[in-house]
């Protein structure tokens, strides 16, 4: 993955987990979806391009929109989008801008968000209250910290645990005094690790980075009986950019980073493997829908399948496609089972990472009526067909290769692929095709000295002087 010049030292741990994602892993264009019934359809769009925002669901059904920010900084502006009409308004400033927070909704209906970044790493919180549409500062955590998870206990107050530095300190927020206390450490320090509250109260925390690796397998339980953190069963595969969801079993299940989800047993403290996703999902939340399904989307800039989980027969399934590629999209499950994507970020055709304004919604209700080959212009591969199934547009006759847009193009190199020059086609050999599958910037801007680097690591090179297996 080609990395833009806007990223400093002090953000990179923000995108651990696209950073140290396996891209070499990644799916290519030869993946497709499996028919269904099911859509994806335009949730029309924020009011801002939006990456590192939260998003959460009001008591009034409304959607919070809060901080996040693009490449270029950090907002302290909100939205409240509604879903019933598809549109955002703009709501009240935060007192801080921020990005890479926790946002946690409270018992009494408000709003709690903790850390995050701006210009620095940021202490400060502040609460939402929707009934007076205002902010309020709240107590300040008693460190700096974005990278933590804040967890929503049963008798109401909030866990915060982990973080940057990978720091050991956990703390509890008290909403009704308006104070933090420590509770006990975690026994390995963490950052962007999950964490679920499982069904008798305790907390699960696992994953994430802590020090030696950005991907771990590390698994925690905390107590509020106690206060006090157990290690458990490690989990099989390390993973970052994961998700934690409780079924109604009383069991977790844990997804993404992988394919192969994994079921956690507190009562048995096992980790077991359970189905396999389609495609690997980096940075892509799941979230429970109101009937225990479990739905994820897209994460990583080539995967945009829908994919939902069954807990009743432990698979999974494809059910429909995005439009826009996104990751680190906040997901909102809605009461009547459709789901919201919001922003996220994306990559624009010069390479660079951007941020995402749209609003996609999966809508199991929907119907769809797919399009066609010819109504989209495509003449080789295969596409979506818009309802979540695939089409198969042909073949590409001698001397001609499928482009990246699915039409047939004259398949030539304007040079090799070990010398720096112009960009090349991306389908005028195997290994453009495989290099242009993961940095799209050596087929849309420039063919440089990165690209002749992953040329020699990922093609085959037939024979000495640059000369490539086609």
């Amino acid at each position: 993955m080609r990395t833009s010049s806007w990223m400093s030292l002090a953000v990179v741990p923000l995108l651990l987990c696209l950073a140290c994602s396996p891209e070499s892993e990644l799916p290519g264009d030869d993946v497709v979806s499996s028919q269904s019934s099911a859509l994806v359809v335009p949730g029309g769009s924020m009011l801002s391009a939006r990456y590192q925002h939260t998003a959460t669901l009001l008591a009034n059904g409304k959607v919070l929109v809060a901080g996040g920010g693009t490449p270029s900084g950090s907002y302290a502006t909100t939205e409240l989008y509604d879903p019933a009409t598809a549109t955002s308004v703009s709501g009240p400033s935060m007192l801080t801008a921020r990005r890479a927070h926790t946002a946690t909704l409270l018992q009494d209906g408000t709003v709690l968000i903790v850390g995050g970044i701006n210009s620095s790493v940021l202490s400060s919180a502040e609460r939402y209250d929707p009934a007076t549409n205002t902010w309020s500062a709240a107590a300040p955590l008693p460190r700096i910290s974005y990278g933590h998870t804040a967890t929503l206990l049963t008798d109401g107050r909030v866990l915060v645990a982990g973080g940057v530095s990978i720091v050991t300190s956990t703390y509890v927020y008290t909403p009704s005094t308006n104070t933090w206390a420590a509770t006990g450490s975690l026994n390995a320090g963490m950052m962007s690790q999950a964490a679920v509250r499982l069904a008798d109260g305790r907390v699960l925390v696992a994953g994430g980075s802590n020090g030696s690796t950005s991907s771990s397998n590390h698994a925690e339980i905390w107590s509020p009986t106690t206060g006090t953190w157990t290690t458990v069963a490690s989990m099989n595969t390390g993973r970052n950019g994961h998700t934690l969801q409780l079924l109604s079993s009383g069991k977790v299940l844990l997804t993404g980073y992988v394919t192969a989800a994994e079921l956690y047993d507190p009562s048995a403290n096992t980790w077991t493997n359970t189905g396999a996703t389609a495609v690997q999902h980096f940075s892509a939340p799941s979230v429970t829908r109101p009937d225990g399904t479990i739905l994820m989307a897209g994460g990583s800039y080539n995967t945009m399948q829908v994919e939902l989980f069954s807990p009743t027969t432990s698979t999974w399934s494809t059910v429909g496609t995005l439009t826009q590629s996104r990751v680190d999209h906040p997901t909102v499950a809605l009461p009547n089972g459709r789901v919201l994507f919001l922003g996220g970020t994306t990559y624009n055709a010069q390479g660079n990472m951007q941020a995402v304004a749209s609003i996609e919604v999966f809508d199991a209700s929907a119907t769809c009526t797919p399009t066609t080959c010819t109504a989209q212009g495509k003449t080789c591969g295969t596409i979506s067909d818009g309802c979540g199934g695939t089409l198969a547009c042909g073949t590409c006759g001698a001397g001609q290769a499928c482009s990246s847009s699915n039409v047939c193009t004259a398949a030539t190199c304007t040079h090799n692929v070990c010398t720096t020059g112009s960009s090349l086609n991306k389908d005028c050999n195997s290994c453009t095709f495989s290099v242009c599958n993961r940095d799209p910037y050596c087929c849309t801007t420039a063919w440089d000295s990165i690209c002749v680097s992953e040329a020699s690591s990922w093609c085959a090179i037939a024979q000495p002087g640059c000369v490539v297996s086609q």
